[in-house]
């Protein structure tokens, strides 16, 4: 896979307790999920933060670096199977890295773009000068959204097709 990503995509299940204050979330409470990067690990790790917690200020701790937040909800322990990542959740993703100046947090923000795509969450618009252009699917008889650009970090079709693969798989449904 492309250097500017790194070797492997890791998106591991909550632990089911906050990171900063070590309370076990409730069934159906819903609480912060951050992906960080940590100094010489190729992959990102996942860590859970309360909803109070996280209004307090509570973050990652350095040497950690904070790579992508979403909300989520505690699902009941005894759920089967139940996707890592929602379609809501990877699309808050999404939005949260529009922001991103970091070639590594482009990149991935590029890939989700096209996982979301593939799910037909978003729709692509065209392409301009690396950029990608996408809106998000509406309702029939809604106005469509606003266009989104994305960056095109200039991956090659083997390396975004194998990334896109990797992520698909880890956000897919996977067994508990």
């Amino acid at each position: 896979m492309s250097s500017a990503l790194g070797s492997t995509f890791t998106i591991s299940r909550s632990t089911g307790t906050c990171s900063a204050t070590s309370r076990s979330f409730e069934t159906g409470e819903r609480y912060v999920a951050t992906l960080v990067e940590r100094p010489g690990q190729p992959f990102l790790e996942r860590l859970d933060f309360s909803l109070e917690a996280w209004e307090r200020g509570a973050r990652p701790i350095a040497p950690l670096r904070l790579f992508g937040v979403w909300r989520a909800t505690m699902l009941p322990p005894d759920a089967k199977k139940q996707a890592l990542l929602s379609d809501p959740e990877l699309l808050e993703l999404f939005e949260e890295l529009g922001g991103a100046l970091e070639p590594r947090q482009q990149a991935f923000r590029y890939l989700l773009a096209l996982l979301l795509v593939r799910r037909r969450v978003l729709k692509m618009v065209g392409s301009e000068a690396g950029r990608l252009l996408v809106q998000p699917k509406t309702a029939a008889n809604t106005p469509e959204g606003a266009t989104i650009e994305v960056i095109d970090p200039g991956l090659t079709d083997a390396a975004i097709a194998e990334a896109i693969e990797q992520l698909g798989q880890v956000v897919a449904v996977h067994s508990k």
